[in-house]
């Protein structure tokens, strides 16, 4: 079927999912009131239009594809829309005060990025399989939890010592990892499961640290939460622990770690293990390396040094890159227009969406139109340097 068809205002009109407004409205964190603002109409219609109540006419149709800022044919019902993020599920690294609407839009961002995913299995690409759900492990006790950061390091074949890239390490592990969009940083990081794939959304507007600490804190919650309630402090403490077991694992952590406070001791540390020194001082406060108040003191030296926000130089920024190497593997077959056509957005869009952790080059390659080459077996299966 021809593009232009599908784009074409009536023709999605006519074969209109109620839900594709829904969720168009969430991918923008707009509220009904404000969309029936932008629409000129009252929030009572937007509602029975959301429901199916009522149909949009032709003019309202296209001034809702405008408000929304996608082609016509987003609003066309798809497959994909029976497998949607249960909100409901999601561990969210947030602060409390941040809006039903940012965390909505959030998980819509979410589902595009996944949807953009399985549109690449589809094509030939076979992604790491999932090595989460057959490990077991109980939270029952901080002792619990230790073990299971260990236990989970041995399972994935993992030593006692500093994991280069804890990014890389878990797309290997087949868990979809994907940066949030500027618009949503405030929601810094959650994780789900969508389908039968763990998923890890993270803004990468922060710290090389605390993204490496936030990448623990959500596989906390996937390998430890995937039955609890979401949303609740003590399952926020245990991700926290996990994620500094996980990191700075206690048998080898306690031979390296200072048992008196010195900054530039810590600061050692910090690049050794590539966490921050707010995270090494809790993690050394727990496992009794220090005082508690050994870490008050430490923690107001770093206060009155301005550390607490900026401790300074870091490494490089550890990026998702499955995604762009999936891309880069099928450059020569897909284009950019295609692709953003198959998931219903201008291309404008999806190139933004995409740039920041996929190459230029790749980015570049793709916008290219496809030379219509036929499709094949691509390996995505990743070996990660311990």
């Amino acid at each position: 079927m021809k593009t232009s068809k599908i784009n074409s205002p009536q023709f999605a009109l006519d074969r209109l999912d109620p839900a594709r407004i829904t969720f168009a409205r969430e991918l923008r964190g707009l509220t009904k009131k404000s969309l029936a603002e932008k629409l000129k109409k009252t929030s009572s219609a937007v509602s029975q239009i959301e429901r199916g109540l009522i149909r949009p006419d032709l003019a309202t149709f296209i001034s809702m594809s405008l408000a929304l800022g996608v082609p016509p044919s987003f609003f066309i019902g798809t497959s994909r829309q029976q497998d949607r993020i249960d909100m409901s599920s999601c561990h969210f690294r947030a602060l409390r005060s941040t809006s039903q609407s940012l965390r909505r839009q959030s998980v819509r961002s979410g589902d595009l990025s996944i949807d953009l995913i399985e549109l690449l299995e589809s094509k030939g690409v076979i992604l790491p399989p999932e090595q989460v759900s057959d490990f077991n492990a109980s939270s029952d006790t901080e002792e619990h939890i230790e073990q299971a950061a260990n236990d989970l390091r041995r399972y994935w074949g993992l030593g006692l010592g500093p994991i280069p890239d804890i990014i890389r390490l878990l797309e290997s592990k087949g868990i979809i990892i994907l940066p949030l969009p500027n618009s949503c940083i405030k929601v810094d990081a959650y994780s789900t499961w969508r389908g039968k794939r763990p998923c890890i959304l993270l803004s990468l507007a922060k710290t090389p640290s605390r993204v490496r600490f936030d990448v623990g804190h959500e596989l906390g919650h996937l390998v430890l939460h995937e039955e609890t309630s979401a949303g609740q402090k003590k399952s926020e403490r245990e991700a926290s622990r996990f994620a500094g077991a996980f990191l700075a694992p206690r048998e080898n952590f306690l031979e390296e770690c200072p048992r008196r406070w010195s900054l530039a001791a810590f600061q050692q540390l910090k690049f050794r293990w590539k966490m921050s020194i707010q995270a090494l001082l809790y993690r050394a406060k727990d496992l009794g390396c220090i005082s508690q108040s050994t870490h008050q003191r430490a923690m107001m030296q770093l206060s009155k040094y301005n550390m607490r926000k900026n401790e300074g130089p870091e490494w490089e920024m550890e990026k998702p890159v499955i995604l762009g190497q999936a891309l880069e593997l099928l450059s020569d077959q897909i284009s950019l227009d295609q692709v953003a056509s198959d998931l219903f957005l201008f291309p404008k869009e999806l190139r933004e969406r995409l740039s920041g952790y996929v190459s230029e080059e790749t980015l570049d390659k793709i916008s290219i139109p496809s030379n219509q080459k036929p499709g094949k077996l691509v390996s995505m299966r990743r070996q990660v340097n311990e």
